[in-house]
């Protein structure tokens, strides 16, 4: 027997057996077309039965009875093989490999090369993200722990007038903005395989957390950038971050799961 709990785009279910809860899942929708699972918790006592892969699989299938819904998937990490085993029980398919790089500051790796341009005007930002993008078929970090491959959906006007972009040369952007995962961090965004090679860009970004850091001058603010897990090995050896096991996004789209 299922049980749900709706909040806001989040919603929760529990599964119970013999009117014990043995296991929780659930999903929160961002940009109204997009599924993210988690809350996979399952009781110990209950562990082997296949109650994780029976309450994902529901959780999944709920989730594509919203009609906006055009993709669904999870986020897990690389030394979470449980996790891994479900989502692909439930046919849900990796995607792409990051690494969440977080730092208080960028000394070591930003220099005194000249900052980018910034880019300010609405319909601009705009045709950079589908240029870059939409276009180029990226995964984008709406938030840190969510990215989402890329769709005109993703990017809603009145939320991107508060995200800073720079540019250089006509070269893919730079894209920053805040966000609170218990500390406040400057997520920055540079999905792209010359990230360290691009001169300029560690600075801009250490300029873009210093201006953040005047915002909030009673916290500390610090650097949240996702690398993606084929270009980790660049990374300087001075380099200021705090790796962890890199993170694994699994997906399907409405066109496949109809089909499974």
């Amino acid at each position: 027997m299922f049980e749900i709990l709706c909040t806001g785009n989040h919603v929760l279910f529990g599964l119970f057996y013999n009117n014990q809860l043995v296991s929780t899942a659930g999903y929160s929708v961002f940009a109204s077309a997009y599924a993210m699972l988690g809350r996979l918790r399952s009781d110990i006592r209950y562990q082997g039965n296949g109650y994780s892969n029976r309450i994902t699989k529901y959780v999944l299938d709920q989730a594509f009875q919203n009609k906006d819904v055009e993709w669904a998937g999870a986020n897990t990490q690389a030394h979470n093989a449980p996790a891994q085993k479900v989502l692909n029980r439930i046919d849900l398919e990796k995607q792409t490999e990051f690494y969440g790089c977080t730092a208080k500051t960028l000394d070591g790796i930003s220099g005194a090369e000249e900052t980018w341009r910034e880019i300010t005007q609405t319909d601009e930002k705009l045709k950079l993200l589908n240029t870059y993008h939409v276009h180029e078929n990226t995964f984008f970090p709406l938030e840190c722990y969510y990215p989402f491959p890329s769709s005109p959906k993703l990017f809603q006007e009145d939320q991107i007038k508060s995200w800073r972009f720079f540019q250089e040369n006509g070269h893919p952007p730079l894209i920053t903005k805040k966000n609170i995962k218990k500390e406040v961090y400057l997520h920055a965004i540079y999905p792209y395989k010359d990230l360290f090679q691009r001169r300029g860009l560690w600075n801009t970004i250490a300029k873009a957390q210093h201006a953040l850091q005047i915002q909030h001058p009673d916290k500390k603010v610090h650097v949240w950038i996702d690398i993606p897990a084929a270009i980790i090995d660049q990374l300087p050896n001075a380099h200021p971050f705090e790796l962890d096991s890199p993170w694994l996004l699994y997906g399907i789209d409405r066109e496949a799961w109809a089909n499974l």
